[in-house]
């Protein structure tokens, strides 16, 4: 399978490592000539610790035609989505499967990252690839497990199948909107447990709030057309786990900031990357 990886953040170059020890043929594409650049001789601004993986490709965007694919995955950041496809990313095509794995919010419109994609131009109804995945540990490759949303499910079977590694685990799921809105609302979740660590909060607090939080997720999932058992699987409590207790979750680092006396604008203006929530 031939799949071309929209996005040289973490998350996308973590991807492109992965999906070509599954033996996929994989190119990343690239906003910027400095991250091709990067990649091209092998290291990453954000990971210290890129491992030399051979055998992926790299094309810029807007400037390298992008190569025939069978499958896109889109691993832009939820704001940026809609000025890339519109901008440099334009000559993606748009008449193959699509992946969403990203998890958030368009703050002007509230779509979610596949209602951004369709008004885009794709064609197929897209994909969501979700779950507690952390890019610094897949690139580790230490035993990751995610899930895989579609309403076809002879598609999430043939794609799981391509996709999966014996460390990197692909469940599938057919209800796409709960897996889809459960990765937008953990991110509230993690931001709040950062408050209160911020503030000086213990473990007890904050259980209680991942707790509670778990439970308004699911309520709120639900109302939005998720099925309740999505919550409690991967990209649901999983998801909602790691990204409120893990040393790499940004949304959690944003929150202990905030609840440190920092202002948000300048929190976030002083982050090198991109937090969701």
């Amino acid at each position: 399978m031939r799949v071309l990886i929209a996005g040289s953040g973490t998350w996308g170059t973590a991807l492109a490592h992965v999906f070509r020890r599954a033996g996929l043929d994989v190119t990343i594409q690239c906003r910027r000539s400095e991250r091709a650049e990067e990649l091209r001789s092998g290291v990453h601004s954000f990971l210290p610790d890129l491992p030399q993986e051979e055998g992926y490709q790299v094309c810029l965007a807007g400037e390298d035609a992008p190569p025939l694919v069978d499958l896109v995955i889109s691993a832009i950041p939820t704001q940026k989505i809609r000025e890339y496809l519109e901008g440099p990313g334009a000559d993606l095509p748009r008449d193959v499967p699509w992946i969403s794995a990203s998890k958030g919010l368009e703050r002007e419109t509230q779509a979610v990252p596949t209602q951004i994609l369709q008004e885009c131009g794709v064609s197929f109804p897209p994909a969501v690839l979700s779950g507690p995945s952390h890019a610094e540990e897949v690139l580790r490759n230490l035993p990751t497990a995610v899930v895989l949303a579609h309403p076809d499910e002879e598609f999430l079977l043939r794609v799981q199948k391509s996709l999966r590694t014996p460390e990197f685990r692909v469940y599938w799921s057919q209800d796409r909107v709960g897996v889809e809105w459960a990765g937008v609302l953990k991110n509230v979740i993690a931001l709040g447990c950062g408050i209160a660590a911020g503030h000086g909060f213990g473990d007890n607090t904050i259980a209680a709030m991942v707790t509670r939080g778990s439970a308004e997720i699911s309520r709120m999932g639900c109302r939005l057309g998720g099925q309740r058992e999505t919550f409690s699987g991967l990209s649901g409590i999983g998801d909602l786990v790691v990204t409120c207790f893990s040393a790499h979750s940004r949304n959690r680092a944003v929150g202990e900031a905030m609840g440190a006396g920092n202002n948000v604008k300048d929190v976030l203006a002083e982050m090198e990357q991109v937090a969701e929530g």
